[in-house]
């Protein structure tokens, strides 16, 4: 489940052709490094590509220093770009950049064929992203190859936060962290906060976590992932070479808490519908440490669930509505759950 790091030097280098209409933006608002989608050739609510503006608005963000990408109310349109066969949506590297949408914005993925993308696609540290919905393209997606469509890509960057969003309907997962590289060279992703999201909808898992340590999930709805395996609410799973995974790619410090996880249905023999896992999948032959240091508490989930390769899993004050597979003798404490099965 890694997103390929190809094509993005170049693309940066070479696909990039829009001038920066902030050279005539009014100088009080670059003097307060806010920069709107609409200076930068964006129109709201005309089904019209409006990633470039949005790319092009981060950009000159980050390069003042930091700053605010602030978007109106209403549709902003997102049309992946092909380049070279790789899918690219509003890519972020640049440091210090928020997003701030209003409670009724919407960044809406347009029908595309790539089945490997993200719609926001975040390389810079200290991101921030709040309000509004970001809506993917499961439900008229012009391909069948893939399940990579992702809503929010955190990859290899620090310090991200996501708060009080709605992500939904996405071709792959809505939110990924992880990296571009699955063999540890690159630092994959840290100290992510997810707080007050409704993750619902995505047609592969709503929420996955590949490579990452230092992830907070508080006060969050997750619910109905369907369509392409393993759609789980939440799956913690690194990339693995046949069980094997490197020591630096080994999730780490995960807390999930205050939240509410519901699967689609019971899980099915092949690992589908989890509302939460923790996997390596190789665990019946070659069952290496996936994630350690993980703490589940005050959460309601309805759906099975499964310890099958975390290693000091604690899970407190957490009612679990179906069969909790536990395969690492994991700490259970005051939890109510239907069916704990130990092996």
């Amino acid at each position: 489940m890694r997103i390929l790091g190809k094509a993005l030097t170049l693309f940066m280098a070479a696909a990039v052709a829009v001038p920066f209409l902030s050279l005539t933006a009014p100088m009080a608002v670059k003097a307060e490094n806010v920069y709107k989608p609409e200076d930068f050739g964006a129109v709201v609510n005309d089904r019209k590509d409006d990633r470039q503006a949005i790319k092009d608005a981060a950009d000159a963000a980050g390069k003042a220093g930091g700053g605010t990408v602030e978007f109106s109310s209403g549709q902003y349109d997102i049309d992946i770009l092909d380049f070279g066969g790789t899918g690219i949506g509003v890519y972020v590297d640049q440091p210090n950049v928020t997003f701030k949408l209003t409670g009724s914005t919407v960044l809406n993925v347009l029908p595309t064929s790539h089945g490997e993308f993200c719609a926001i696609h975040v390389k810079g540290n200290n991101f921030k992203i709040f309000g509004g919905k970001i809506v993917g393209d499961k439900s008229d997606h012009k391909g069948s190859a893939d399940a990579d469509g992702h809503g929010i890509g955190v990859i290899d960057c620090s310090n991200v936060e996501i708060h009080d969003m709605t992500i939904e309907n996405n071709w792959g997962d809505g939110i990924y962290l992880g990296s571009a590289t699955d063999d540890g060279s690159n630092p994959g992703c840290s100290h992510v906060t997810i707080t007050n999201c409704n993750v619902k909808n995505n047609r592969r898992n709503n929420i996955a976590i590949v490579d990452a340590d230092h992830v907070v999930i508080d006060d969050c709805k997750i619910s109905g992932a369907s369509g392409a395996s393993p759609c789980c609410g939440i799956l913690i799973e690194p990339n693995t070479d046949e069980g094997n995974i490197p020591k630096k790619a080994v999730c780490s410090s995960i807390q999930i808490k205050n939240t509410t996880i519901k699967a689609r249905k019971k899980h099915q023999k092949n690992g589908k519908y989890f509302a939460l896992n923790i996997l390596n999948p190789y665990y019946q032959k070659n069952n290496k440490v996936a994630a350690k240091n993980v703490k589940i508490t005050n959460c309601k989930i309805t759906g099975d669930c499964g310890n099958y390769s975390g290693k000091k899993v604690i899970i407190k004050n957490t009612k679990i509505k179906g069969t909790f597979y536990d395969h690492k003798k994991t700490n259970v404490k005051k939890c109510t759950i239907k069916n704990h099965y130990r092996f």
